[in-house]
């Protein structure tokens, strides 16, 4: 699982055996967020999450739209093409 980008005490993660739709794993201190990846533009959408606040999912949503290349890169080179999500 590598870690792509840190933000705010979260690791932005891609796991390598994953599955599609393109998406992120936000990983903080006994929390986490799973975000799909708006690699075709549009906003980051939460789609799941596991203990992070409204205001945390908020903030990691701009970051991953502020940095969706570097993000859906990084799916691509793990995965194939990210702009099936």
């Amino acid at each position: 699982m590598p870690t792509i980008l840190r933000f705010r005490g979260f690791n932005l993660v891609i796991y390598t055996r994953d599955h599609e739709p393109a998406h992120v794993h936000a990983r903080g201190p006994g929390v986490e967020a799973v975000f799909l990846l708006p690699c075709s533009g549009g906003a980051a959408i939460v789609r799941a999450r596991f203990g992070t606040s409204p205001h945390e999912e908020v903030m990691l949503a701009r970051f991953i739209e502020e940095n969706r290349d570097i993000l859906c890169k990084a799916w691509e080179v793990l995965h194939g093409d990210a702009g099936k999500a």
